[in-house]
């Protein structure tokens, strides 16, 4: 392996393997410090905030090279579970890619300036410009939308290569998709001024493929929707409030291969939500699935929240699958369900989970009155299992089990085979629990 790059290295400095530089995406700095080539082909690599990125279309197993600015010391490719072992030669590292993977380089460990890298599979029909019940954004243009408001049976198109910058929005409409490999930009915005990619009573959504960057607010909110599916989307920002998705009184949601890199919480499921909303969201929560996804939660929020809003009757059939929590920043949570309304909270199962980086609390289940509570009643939180859980880090975090009272407990909640630092737990000490009004606890 160590021969095979230092002569695609040597050929890539001598010319020898020709590097095509494609127009860049307009509207968006390059970022100065990266140059990433693939079989040879050189991609533009965009400044974003907190990340520099890049992507393209995975026909086949390809080469890549990065060269980096600084002096490589040491490099971390995550997630770890895909096993990349790059090598590095002087200022370059190189490494083989099999199949569509989204990763987070971190050269000499910097969590603050990564490089992501977007290896996408081969679109399928992209539609073309000018076709019926089409929006299409084209690439080498940058488009100053503002806010776009979906009609039912539209899709949206952003091509590889476009920015459109503004907030999609669409409300009461029935199947509509938002696709391509373009970029939604929000830096247009002030704080908390618009979502993103609203999708509010509506059912029978798609959305695929897009990278959105600079979210001022939530960024992908399912409010009292159905059928939803978020795929393959890429979330990079850093800002106050800007939630990756937010599941709000939805049902048959699926959150899958995406990318979520935010400041506040990447995925949360809710209920009842009322600010921002004008209209009723006290529903009830089923059939929640987050699987295949790479999630980085940054400076606050947490990993995979449920709560804090929990106004409806129950939150229940939710499943968190083969996810890979890169880095969990903050002094929050990585499992956490904080129930401060009335709901009973059940049926939740995390499964072949990865969790690489935990700061703040690793299990964090509560019921309280929270700032965030409005009903007077308590809830409850029961049947929960986590099954295949690895927990990797320099420290191990301590987690909560809290109920509120004798007739609002935590209950039955089982980890089989939840490993810390390669130890299984086989008590609560284990892991470091503080519990109160807790019940039903299970190791195995």
């Amino acid at each position: 392996m160590r021969r095979f790059l230092f002569t695609l290295f040597s050929a890539l400095a001598m010319g020898a393997v020709a590097a095509q530089s494609p127009a860049p995406t307009p509207g968006l700095d390059p970022a100065k410090e990266f140059k990433v080539r693939v079989d040879g082909r050189e991609l533009f690599v965009h400044d974003a905030p907190v990340a520099a990125f890049a992507g393209f279309d995975l026909l086949k197993a390809v080469n890549v090279e990065i060269e980096s600015a600084p002096a490589i010391q040491k490099v971390y490719i995550r997630p770890k579970a895909l096993g990349i072992r790059p090598e590095i030669i002087g200022n370059k590292i190189g490494f083989r890619l099999e199949s569509p993977a989204q990763l987070s380089i971190e050269i000499n460990g910097d969590i603050k300036r990564p490089l992501l890298l977007f290896a996408d599979p081969p679109e399928k029909d992209a539609p073309k410009p000018g076709a019926p019940g089409v929006k299409f954004f084209a690439a080498g243009k940058v488009h100053e939308a503002g806010r776009i408001e979906i009609k039912s049976g539209e899709t949206v198109y952003i091509e590889r290569g476009a920015l459109v910058r503004g907030s999609l929005f669409m409300d009461e409409v029935k199947n509509v998709k938002i696709l391509g490999r373009g970029i939604l930009d929000g830096g247009l915005f002030k704080p908390a001024q618009s979502r993103m990619v609203e999708i509010d009573r509506a059912e029978d959504v798609l959305v695929e493929g897009i990278t959105i960057t600079d979210s001022k607010h939530w960024t992908v909110p399912i409010l009292r929707s159905d059928r939803v599916k978020i795929r393959n989307v890429k979330i990079i920002s850093g800002n106050n409030w800007d939630d990756g998705v937010d599941v709000v009184g939805s049902r048959d949601v699926t959150i899958e291969k995406c990318f979520i890199r935010t400041k506040d919480d990447c995925v949360a499921i809710k209920a009842g939500v009322t600010y921002f909303t004008k209209f009723d969201c006290q529903r009830d929560v089923e059939n929640v699935v987050v699987r295949d996804c790479v999630l980085w939660n940054a400076e606050w929020g947490n990993g995979l929240e449920i709560g804090f809003e929990t106004r409806a009757a129950n939150i229940r059939k939710v499943r968190f699958i083969n996810n890979d929590l890169i880095h969990v920043e903050g002094p929050e949570g990585t499992f956490t369900i904080h129930n401060g309304d009335r709901a009973t909270v059940s049926d939740v199962t995390y499964d072949n989970i990865r969790v690489e980086d935990s700061v703040g609390i690793l299990v964090d289940f509560k019921i309280l009155k929270s700032r965030y509570s409005r009903d007077a009643e308590r809830g409850h939180i029961r049947n929960i299992l986590f099954r295949n859980i690895s927990v990797e880090g320099t420290m191990i975090p301590p987690s909560l089990l809290l109920g509120f009272d004798a007739e609002h407990q935590v209950e039955n909640v089982v980890f089989e085979n939840f490993q810390v630092r390669g130890k299984k737990w086989t008590r609560l000490e284990d892991g470091q629990f503080k519990t109160e009004f807790a019940t039903g606890m299970k190791f195995r």
